[in-house]
């Protein structure tokens, strides 16, 4: 039996829960101590849009939370930030994906210790405006850092970790190479 089994719900018992989403690393690939400022810079991971498409089938919702710090460096700016989630929905609608049921971003720096960033929970919190029947004990978060992962602690959800070479923890419930990895376990 697969060790990741014991951890994750079962495929049926998924379409009642919610997966929350980090984006670099994640959905995208990531760039090192840099940030994808433009839709060339925006390279999708390598089986990202079908793992995608089958987990909005598998669960009861997808939400995105990322943080965007390039936004509040000045880097970039949030119409630049819009023009790179633009080339990943218009990816997604290529593809026949349905969209995400929620996207929330903070562009606020990490010594700002805003609520909305990672690891503060008000992206979280945020969604219960929208969902309120959204129920944290049926609730995953799949993440690259260790930010998610905190994130993930501050509710109690599911903490799956995506393998990145550039952040080296070890908090999470399970870990899987891909997101395209995590969804074949589970199907």
């Amino acid at each position: 039996m697969n060790e990741h089994k014991n951890y994750l719900p079962s495929k049926e018992d998924c379409a009642a829960y919610t997966l929350f989403l980090d984006r670099d690393g994640v959905i995208n690939e990531p760039i090192v101590d840099d940030y994808a400022r433009k839709p060339a810079d925006f390279i999708l991971c390598e089986g990202a849009i079908d793992a995608l498409n089958e987990l909005k089938v598998i669960f009861k919702r997808v939400i995105v939370v990322t943080n965007q710090q390039g936004v509040g460096r000045g880097v970039m700016s949030e119409r630049d930030l819009e023009d790179v989630h633009l080339k990943m929905y218009d990816s997604m609608k290529d593809a026949g994906v349905e969209y995400f049921d929620a996207a929330f971003f903070a562009p606020y720096l990490r010594d700002a210790n805003h609520t909305w960033r990672k690891p503060s929970n008000g992206m979280y919190m945020k969604t219960l405006d929208y969902f309120d029947d959204l129920d944290f004990d049926k609730a995953i978060m799949v993440g690259d850092s260790p930010g998610d992962m905190a994130l993930a602690d501050t509710v109690g959800l599911l903490k799956v970790k995506i393998s990145n070479p550039q952040f080296n923890f070890d908090n999470q419930d399970v870990q899987f190479d891909s997101l395209k990895a995590f969804v074949d376990c589970l199907s």
